[in-house]
């Protein structure tokens, strides 16, 4: 298990350098992740309008995202216990510069299919990216500045999400209005206004290589070989994690967290057509960039706090009031104006409490997890909020076909938390006592 508190020796100038590494390459790479999801939901919208692909965008590429954690968390976890994490740091980021360059080829030939599997190779880099970004920390930093790692990996994660879902908005919707004005609304004024978007953020991708190498090299451990059955170890990892109480409560609380999260951002979609119905026209992509804005600008705010308050200790008791205040803010989502000035500081409320809730529990999922396991417990998480975006894609959908409204469908979420937040208390007692 991990070392007791305080028993760390204190981080090297050095270390603190890689740190900062590690987080400028893991918010790039959430940035580039977003921009180009963002851009390709635009231009899918613009230019194949009344199509299947081009009606329900929003759920083609949220369900790209979890299915290669599905399919590779093993693997990925495996590849992270096995080799330096720097190294596969570095490797995904290369295949980043990679599948950028694919995604513009896409663009260029006027093929929106190929963009997407583009994407999903994205979500495979995330795959593999995940593991090793999150356990280097407590390599780097050890235990007693974990919460703090954690803290300002989220909340600058947040920073890549929004900056990439801003930019990509604003970018592809001024550049969808000049074509407009100019030649009149046409699906080619689609494809121009996403080309030099993905050409800009797939330069980026350069920068990080050259900061990723910055990175100082942790441990290969040559003893993890593989197998075939790698491949097919989703459950043992499961089993791992479920068989002890710390880390199953634990993974459980965060899954429920990510469920809401990834179905709120297929909801802020269905707000923005509800808004914007004529989909040829600019402003989707960009009022749901607002929304996304306004949520987690609240969760930076509250991440940089919790993580102030955890410089020098896990402050798992701080869970459950973030989710109290995260079913508050639901509520004030579905109850108020859509648009209105309380609409929009319930969205910012929502990722406020957010920072409260996820980071001690990622942090102390961390801390709990054996040494030598740590990377396969954080593959068995992606795994469990990976079939969790599933699941909230499948319900998004099912309530979308029901006729409800975007509010209607954001009230429908409110009791979870309440659940959650009810549960919690009695949780952070067990856990907290089993680890003295």
């Amino acid at each position: 298990m991990s070392a007791p508190e305080g028993s760390s020796p204190p981080v090297s100038r050095r270390s603190w350098m890689s740190l900062g590494a590690v987080l400028f390459v893991q918010t790039q790479n959430a940035f580039n992740d977003n921009f180009v999801k963002f851009v390709l939901m635009g231009l899918a919208m613009a230019v194949a309008a009344g199509s299947a692909i081009g009606d329900n965008i929003e759920f083609v590429l949220a369900a790209l995202i979890p299915l290669p954690f599905i399919l590779l968390a093993p693997v990925a976890g495996f590849l992270s216990d096995r080799f330096s994490k720097k190294d596969v740091i570095w490797f995904c980021l290369l295949l980043q510069l990679l599948l950028f360059i694919l995604i513009g080829a896409a663009i260029i030939v006027r093929s929106v299919e190929i963009a997407v599997f583009g994407y999903f190779l994205l979500a495979v880099q995330s795959t593999l990216f995940s593991p090793a970004k999150q356990g280097i920390l407590k390599e780097l930093v050890g235990s007693k500045k974990l919460g703090l790692a954690n803290g300002l990996m989220s909340m600058l994660t947040m920073v890549g999400i929004l900056g990439g879902m801003w930019l990509a908005g604003q970018w592809f919707d001024s550049l969808l209005t000049k074509y407009n004005d100019l030649n009149g609304p046409s699906p080619d004024n689609g494809w121009k206004a996403a080309l030099l978007p993905v050409i800009g953020a797939g330069g980026a991708c350069i920068v990080a290589l050259a900061i990723g190498k910055l990175i100082q090299k942790t441990p290969n451990h040559p003893q993890e070989t593989f197998s075939r059955g790698i491949w097919v170890r989703h459950f043992v990892h499961l089993r791992y994690l479920f068989n002890q109480p710390v880390l199953r409560n634990t993974a459980i609380l965060i899954t429920g967290y990510w469920l809401i999260a990834n179905f709120l951002g297929l909801n802020f979609v269905q707000f923005a057509k509800e808004m914007f119905p004529d989909a040829t026209r600019a402003g989707r992509m960009t009022v749901t960039a607002t929304m996304l804005f306004w949520v987690g600008g609240g969760l930076m705010i509250g991440s940089t706090f919790v993580s102030v308050l955890s410089r020098n200790k896990i402050q798992l008791p701080l869970a459950p009031i973030g989710g109290v205040g995260m079913s508050i803010g639901l509520v004030g989502v579905g109850l108020f104006t859509v648009d209105s000035l309380p609409w929009y500081l319930s969205l910012g409320f929502i990722g406020f409490m957010s920072g409260f809730y996820v980071v001690p529990l990622n942090a102390w999922l961390q801390d709990k997890a054996e040494e030598a396991h740590r990377a396969r417990v954080i593959s068995a998480l992606n795994l469990m909020t990976s079939f969790s975006g599933i699941v909230a894609i499948g319900i998004g959908f099912l309530l979308k076909m029901l006729g409800l409204t975007a509010s209607q469908q954001v009230l429908v979420f409110s009791p979870l938390l309440v659940i959650a937040a009810i549960l919690l208390p009695k949780m952070v007692r067990t856990d907290a006592s089993s680890s003295e």
